[in-house]
């Protein structure tokens, strides 16, 4: 039986990502050449309209498929932006002279560790990672905005492995220096059905009710990768979704999108990872407060046209700003009741973690109006996903919350990147857990 009632935007949105392609062959197909001349084939319109002049053009061709690419690029055909080099949406570059900030000399435990809660960063073999769009990477390294719809899976603050931690700060190229052969990292640019992608397979629009089956892709791939040892290596995955549930669909149905709903969707993802991988430490990191994007210091005129589509729920009704603000906030706290309750807290050989740097973005009393302006430049263009100095932001957060115990994590305040980077050290030498951290704040020593 069909459903009455409107559309939902969400989805919506997941239609309207299948659709884009066609829409944007359309669209190219159809541009008019000099004095608007009629072309006999879409690579002539597309090269006539590549030597127009025009700024904003030819990255959109990345989402019409790799055959239609591969054929106009055996044309001679460029397909991407001019390289940018320092923009100010990037972080900057550390110089060669510049030390990395750790001691490295004890980044590995002797012999692999047998407990969860004796994890030196260097032991950690394995990354991956579940979640939406802000752990995709979309539109990090476009300076364009309809490079928003790319997906720089590479530089993702949690899951990138891109070149290294110098030129993009993600938490895989700080584990890196730890331990070298560290893999599951994304690099460069794809879906996450890539081959690049690896073991970071969040994708747009994904909301928590979709935790559960990138869990199963995630442990399919673990399981069929010659590179890894379910049994002997070591895996840090990290989740992060919310964004969606709140933005497009909580204020159009709020039973099935509430926070008792999230923590359901997120415990039966935790239970199946800890049921299917072992050896194995997840960092939950709650809901971003999605109010931040109306909390950007310079909003443009692209961030007004896209922004309804990625958060519709921030247009709807009275001070929906009001509205979503605490329903993020009450997100988080039903992850961090879900961690706290010490569910995953019995086992040597699994446990997760609650990260909760985000909560440094929350606005005040779950009222926009009372928080600090946001710098532009941690964002694209549509000012809801982050570039790629707000993953390098996200990475440092993230970096310094795994060696703080539990109960005295930094989710207040706001740094900025390099300002703070922890380190491990004697007294301290683990990740933190749960367990760890009750025996570090009654002795000082994990």
């Amino acid at each position: 039986m069909r459903r009455s009632g409107g559309r939902h935007p969400m989805r919506q949105r997941r239609r309207l990502a299948r659709r884009l392609p066609i829409a944007l062959l359309l669209a190219i197909a159809l541009l008019p050449g000099p004095g608007d001349a009629q072309y006999s084939s879409l690579a002539e319109s597309i090269r006539s309209f590549l030597a127009s002049g025009s700024t904003e053009k030819p990255l959109i061709l990345i989402l019409l498929g790799s055959s239609l690419i591969s054929d106009l690029e055996a044309e001679g055909i460029s397909l991407y932006y001019p390289k940018v080099e320092y923009a100010v949406r990037k972080q900057r570059v550390v110089e060669p002279s510049v030390p990395f900030p750790c001691d490295l000399r004890n980044a590995r435990s002797p012999t692999p560790p047998t407990s969860v809660h004796r994890l030196r960063p260097g032991d950690i073999d394995v990354v991956g990672a579940l979640g939406d769009s802000l752990v995709a990477g979309n539109g990090a390294l476009e300076e364009f905005a309809i490079g928003t719809f790319i997906e720089a899976r590479g530089v993702s603050w949690c899951a990138g492995g891109q070149d290294n931690w110098r030129k993009y700060l993600t938490v895989p190229n700080i584990l890196k220096e730890f331990n070298p052969k560290l893999t599951g990292y994304a690099t460069g640019t794809g879906e996450f059905i890539s081959r690049k992608a690896r073991l970071n397979v969040a994708f747009p629009v994904a909301a928590a009710e979709d935790a559960l089956h990138q869990a199963k892709i995630l442990v399919q791939r673990i399981r069929n990768d010659p590179e890894i040892d379910v049994r002997k290596h070591w895996k840090m995955i990290t989740i992060l979704f919310g964004a969606n549930d709140v933005c497009s669909a909580q204020c159009y149905n709020p039973k099935k999108f509430s926070p008792i709903r999230y923590a359901l969707h997120l415990r039966r993802t935790l239970d199946f990872l800890r049921a299917s991988l072992p050896r194995t430490i997840v960092n939950l990191v709650p809901a971003v407060d999605v109010t931040i994007s109306l909390r950007v210091s310079v909003r443009s005129v692209m961030c007004s046209i896209l922004h309804p589509l990625y958060c519709a729920c921030l247009h709807r009704g009275n001070r929906p700003d009001l509205t979503a603000s605490k329903m993020s906030q009450m997100y988080q706290q039903a992850a961090e009741a879900l961690i706290a309750s010490g569910r995953y807290d019995t086992s040597d050989d699994f446990t997760a973690v609650l990260q909760p740097f985000t909560k440094l973005f929350n606005s005040p009393k779950a009222d926009p109006s009372r928080g600090l302006p946001i710098d532009a430049n941690l964002v694209t263009h549509d000012c809801f996903h982050f570039s790629q100095k707000g993953h390098a932001l996200g990475a440092n957060l993230l970096w310094n919350n795994l060696l703080e115990p539990v109960g005295n994590k930094t989710d207040q305040g706001f740094p900025r990147i390099f300002e703070r980077v922890l380190c491990p050290s004697a007294a301290a030498p683990y990740i933190f857990t749960n367990v760890n951290s009750r025996n570090f704040l009654l002795t000082g020593s994990q």
